[in-house]
């Protein structure tokens, strides 16, 4: 199952509106079972962002070189999991909460909004990164940078959590804290691995 352009669009158009908390982003995805399964392929679009971010990472650790860079490629693949992971295993633990909550049926709508959420997060991180890399903002400007579009990421994903689900204010808070720590376990797990 290929991602057509149309879907890219109109999947960027509903996540925007969605950022702006406008409830008829919420229409705008694919919620069909195959447009579950296309949405794990938004991560592809995430590419150029991760790369951004990778350098970023480069640069901070110190090995960032001209004609050198991701020459490292263990480091390159752990980075790459760390990326990947939160795609996979949220969703896995999101399939155990609707069971829980009696909410299988908006299941598949989340998911799919919670995938192309991960192509803006990762466009919206690669912002200070991309700075960052080219000179334009201080190590402590690019994290701060990077703080402030956590709380916009942050609050999109808590509305449509309370949107697509139809949970209370508090349990969408509860998903998107489970969602963050996924995220941090995961990156924390699999960066213990020495490169």
């Amino acid at each position: 199952m290929i991602l057509t352009a149309d879907e890219v669009v109109r999947s960027l158009k509903g996540s925007w509106r969605l950022i702006r908390r406008e409830r008829e982003g919420l229409s705008a995805f694919d919620a069909s079972v195959e447009g579950f399964w296309r949405s794990f392929a938004a991560v592809i679009l995430a590419m150029p962002a991760f790369i951004i971010i990778l350098a970023d990472q480069e640069l901070r650790a110190g090995r960032f070189m001209p004609g050198g860079l991701f020459d490292d490629v263990w480091f390159v693949a752990r980075e790459a999991a760390v990326f990947v992971a939160p795609w996979i295993l949220f969703p896995l633990l999101m399939a155990g909460f609707v069971r829980v909550m009696g909410l299988e049926r908006r299941y598949v709508g989340y998911i799919v909004i919670y995938n192309w959420s991960g192509v803006v997060a990762a466009a919206i991180f690669a912002v200070p990164a991309l700075l960052h890399v080219l000179g334009m903002a201080t190590g402590a400007l690019a994290a701060f940078y990077t703080l402030a579009f956590s709380i916009i990421l942050v609050q999109y994903r808590w509305f449509f959590a309370c949107a697509a689900l139809g949970l209370s204010w508090d349990l969408a808070a509860a998903v998107v804290a489970v969602d963050f720590l996924v995220a941090v376990a995961a990156g924390s797990i699999i960066r213990a691995f020495p490169v």
